[in-house]
């Protein structure tokens, strides 16, 4: 009777909370974050309803010392925090949301990069230079990742090789450019943050 009646009061939780989960998903709306407008300013969204403060902070702000400017976002009735930059020029950027103190990201976009071990998302703000970042009908290479035997450090490590379009069926020679990751990054530095870190110095 003891199991009975366990088993009855887990069946009936479990009715609970699927309908809990249920419910919401069909009045919730749709949140669209980062959201570019046509006048190419940014309105980043969050839904954070028991949060008591929440700000942006990327490398579009203003800076502030060494660190990324920030700008607060506004609260509205139904807990999305929301924050509307002003117009953009073209350009990949990166962002974070820092909620009560705690940075973020945005998850409500599946785009970002990774800096060993810190993560921003990305956004492009078309119409210019961005748009070589998009994925063009033009000829692409090839990225590959190997293991390779370092004498000078006595030891196997990784390498991220790029070859261009064309390049295993040729028999041409071609020169070798090499870069080098700076302090704390790893062998895929410059394929998931060097672009972007090229194009803020151009």
């Amino acid at each position: 009777m003891k199991n009975l009646l366990s088993l009855l009061i887990l069946t009936i939780g479990l009715l609970s909370v699927n309908a809990q989960e249920n419910l919401p998903s069909g009045e919730r709306k749709e949140i669209v974050s980062p959201e570019i407008n046509a006048d190419n300013s940014v309105t980043f969204r969050l839904v954070a309803p028991n949060a008591d403060t929440v700000s942006v902070t990327g490398d579009f702000l203003p800076s502030e010392g060494w660190a990324q400017g920030k700008a607060a976002m506004k609260k509205d009735a139904d807990g999305v925090w929301e924050f509307t930059t002003t117009p953009l020029p073209s350009e990949l950027y990166t962002y974070a949301f820092v909620v009560d103190g705690l940075q973020m990201n945005d998850p409500n976009n599946v785009y970002y990069r990774r800096d060993v071990a810190s993560t921003l998302n990305m956004l492009l703000v078309g119409g210019g230079q961005a748009d070589l970042y998009k994925v063009n009908d033009v000829p692409h290479g090839t990225v590959a990742k190997r293991w390779y035997h370092s004498p000078g450090n006595e030891m196997r490590r990784r390498i991220t090789i790029y070859t261009p379009p064309g390049y295993e069926k040729s028999s041409s020679s071609y020169p070798v450019l090499y870069l080098l990751h700076g302090m704390g990054g790893d062998e895929e530095a410059w394929m998931t943050l060097g672009v972007h870190h090229r194009s803020s110095t151009t």
